[in-house]
């Protein structure tokens, strides 16, 4: 059963601890960016000042600090889904943070040569038993990489270093 949407004029006509509420109870589910925040009051018919209004309460109440919600995104996606800044930034453009923190976020992560060492992980995790023989075997791991994000040097360069890797390990 849904609920009924609101009409724009009676939202605006709400009391202030409606729009709070709505966002407690976004935030009960997940922890969310402002933006997203921002988004989904407007969705449910609040107006940008009382968005506004909200988001200065739950920063004051410690509830929302996009900050360290996008850090910490940056490194899950990084050391559990294995991917690279560029499919990184993307997600987090999607949760609606600002696009500078976005970059900040994703440069703390991958800092100089953690890119290449993320790249060899996420391939050595799809293929334990090394990468397929011949050109279709590299095609194969570069479409694997450039899907997670990876750029084309960064691909190249893993697909170069893990078989050595692998070799010296197995051996």
């Amino acid at each position: 059963m849904g609920r009924l949407r609101k009409s724009e004029g009676e939202a605006e006509s709400a009391p202030p601890g409606r729009a709070l509420s709505a966002a407690f109870r976004m935030l009960s589910r997940r922890a969310l960016s402002e933006g997203e925040i921002r988004f989904r009051l407007a969705a449910k018919g609040f107006t940008e000042a009382q968005a506004a209004d909200v988001l200065i309460r739950l920063r004051e109440l410690g509830l929302v600090d996009d900050q360290a919600l996008c850090a910490d995104l940056a490194r899950t996606y990084r050391d559990i889904r294995r991917q690279g800044p560029r499919r990184i930034a993307g997600a987090l453009c999607l949760r609606r943070f600002p696009r500078d923190l976005v970059d900040q976020s994703v440069r703390a992560v991958f800092r100089p040569g953690e890119e290449l060492a993320a790249a060899a992980s996420a391939l050595g995790k799809k293929f334990r038993d090394g990468i397929p023989e011949g050109r279709a075997g590299a095609a194969k791991a570069f479409r694997f990489l450039s899907g997670r994000g990876f750029s084309p040097q960064i691909c190249r360069q893993a697909i170069r270093v893990l078989p050595g890797d692998i070799e010296e390990g197995e051996r």
